[in-house]
C-alpha cells in the first residue's frame, strides 16, 4: 500500500478527526497509487493515522475511511460501513410509520466519503462520487440492496465532484426491473416523482425537521414558498392550516408535477404553484403591492466552494432583503442556504443586513440543520453544509 506523509504543522486537524488530507498538506508520497487504490497516511514521524482512496486529481487527495492500523481497507470495510448505516437509522427510528424514505449514507457522516444512498421505499439512489466508490461498485450496490432491503437500485449524477474525479456518469437502473418513478411517503405525504425530475438523489430529505416546523407556523398565515421544487415545504404550510399558498418554481414540468402531487394529497385546491423564475416573480409581487405572515427562501447552491463565497453574501442578502419588504409586521421568514462554504453566522449575518436594506429588523428564532439521517462527524464543521434560519421581521 502507497504511504502518504502529511507536513508537519498539518496533522493536528486529521488526528482531531477531520476526514478530509489536502493536498497541500501532503510533504511526500511514497509509492505509485493508482485513482482509487487504497492508501496510507501517516504523520511526519510515520505514526499511522488512517486509510482511504487515492485521487489525485482532486484537491482533497485523501478522505479518511477507517483510521484503525488494523483494519485493511478493503470489501468487508465498506460493507461494515454499510451494516452500520442502516443499523444506526434504525437506533433513531428512522424510517418511521409516515416516511418510508430516508437517507442510508451520508458520506463522512458514516464513514464512506465519497458515497450517498437514499432510500424511497423499494428504490435506492446512489451517487459514487469518488474513483475508490466507483471502482468499488459492484460490493456497494449489492449491500445497499440487502441492508435496505429494496428491489431497485439506480445511479445518480454527482455534479463537479465527479467530475473532479474523472468520472463520468449518466442516470441510470444498475440493479432490478426498469423504473421511471421515485414513489415514498414523507411525513405522511404521498410523494411520486419522474426520475428525469430528480434533483441529485430524487429529493431533499435534509429538510424534512425544517419543513415540520413551517407547518407548525403556517396556521391562518399567508405563505410565499419561493424555489418550491415539488412542493415539500408548500405542502407543510397548506396542512398546517395557512390561509394561503403561493410556491413558485421555473421549471415547467417541475410545477405540473407539484401540483398532481398536491392534488393526491388533498391540498390541490389551497396551493396555487406558479411558473416563474424568482426574481421576476419577486419583483411582480412587490409591484402588486402583495404581503405575507411566512415565506420559506430556499434556493439552489449560491456558494458551491469558498471562493464564490463573496458573491453569496451579496446575492442571499439582496434575495432575502427583497422578501422581507414583502413581508407584514412580525412576519417569519425561513432562509436557507445549503452552501458549506457559508457558515451560519454568515447566513445569519447576510438576513441582518438585508433587512436593514429595506428598513425592517430581523430577530433570529430558530436555526435549523439537517436531520439525523444525515450525520457528520464532531470535526468536520464542512459537513454542517444546511442552515434554515427562521427569523421575525419587524
Amino acid at each position: 500500500m502507497a504511504r502518504i506523509t502529511l507536513r508537519k504543522g498539518r496533522v493536528q486537524p486529521v488526528w482531531a478527526g477531520h476526514p478530509w488530507v489536502f493536498a497541500q498538506a501532503i510533504e511526500r508520497l511514497d509509492g505509485a497509487p493508482a485513482p482509487g487504490d487504497a492508501v496510507e497516511v501517516v504523520d511526519p514521524k510515520g505514526k499511522h493515522l488512517g486509510r482511504g482512496f487515492w485521487s489525485p486529481d482532486s484537491a482533497i487527495p485523501v478522505r479518511l475511511i477507517t483510521r484503525d492500523e488494523d483494519e485493511a481497507l478493503d470489501d468487508a470495510a465498506l460493507i461494515r460501513r454499510l451494516e452500520r448505516a442502516r443499523a444506526r437509522r434504525q437506533r433513531l427510528g428512522i424510517p418511521d410509520a409516515g416516511s418510508d424514505a430516508y437517507r442510508l449514507v451520508h458520506a463522512e457522516g458514516d464513514e464512506l466519503p465519497g458515497l450517498v444512498v437514499d432510500v424511497y421505499r423499494d428504490v435506492a439512489v446512489v451517487q459514487l462520487l469518488t474513483q475508490g466508490m466507483k471502482r468499488r461498485q459492484d460490493v456497494i450496490v449489492g449491500t445497499v440492496a440487502r441492508v435496505a432491503n429494496v428491489h431497485v437500485v439506480a445511479e445518480a449524477r454527482g455534479g463537479r465532484m465527479q467530475e473532479k474525479e474523472g468520472i463520468e456518469v449518466e442516470p441510470r437502473i444498475v440493479r432490478g426491473p426498469d423504473r421511471q418513478q421515485l414513489r415514498f411517503r414523507e411525513r405522511g405525504f404521498e410523494f411520486e416523482i419522474e426520475l428525469g425530475l430528480a434533483q441529485k438523489t430524487g429529493f431533499y430529505f435534509d429538510q424534512r425537521d425544517n419543513r415540520a416546523m413551517v407547518e407548525q407556523l403556517a396556521r391562518g398565515r399567508r405563505v410565499l414558498d419561493l424555489y418550491s421544487y415539488v412542493g415539500p415545504f408548500a405542502l407543510a404550510a397548506a396542512r398546517g392550516g395557512a390561509s394561503a399558498v403561493h410556491a413558485f418554481e421555473k421549471n415547467a414540468a417541475v410545477v405540473s408535477e407539484a401540483a398532481v402531487i398536491a392534488a393526491k394529497n388533498g391540498l390541490g385546491d389551497k396551493i396555487d404553484f406558479a411558473r416563474q423564475d424568482v426574481k421576476n416573480a419577486l419583483t411582480k409581487l412587490a409591484q402588486d403591492g402583495e404581503r405575507y405572515d411566512l415565506a420559506i427562501v430556499d434556493p439552489p447552491k449560491l456558494a458551491p466552494t469558498a471562493r464564490h463565497l463573496e458573491r453569496a453574501r451579496s446575492a442571499y442578502r439582496r434575495l432575502n432583503g427583497q422578501v422581507m419588504g414583502l413581508m407584514k409586521p412580525g412576519g417569519i421568514v425561513a432562509s436557507c442556504s445549503c452552501s458549506a462554504a457559508m457558515r451560519p453566522e454568515e447566513l445569519i449575518r447576510a438576513l441582518a443586513l438585508a433587512a436593514r436594506d429595506v428598513g425592517r429588523s430581523a430577530r433570529l428564532l430558530h436555526l435549523g440543520q439537517q436531520g439525523m439521517d444525515h450525520p457528520v462527524p464532531a470535526a468536520f464543521p464542512e459537513g454542517r453544509y444546511l442552515k434554515c434560519a427562521f427569523v421575525e421581521i419587524d
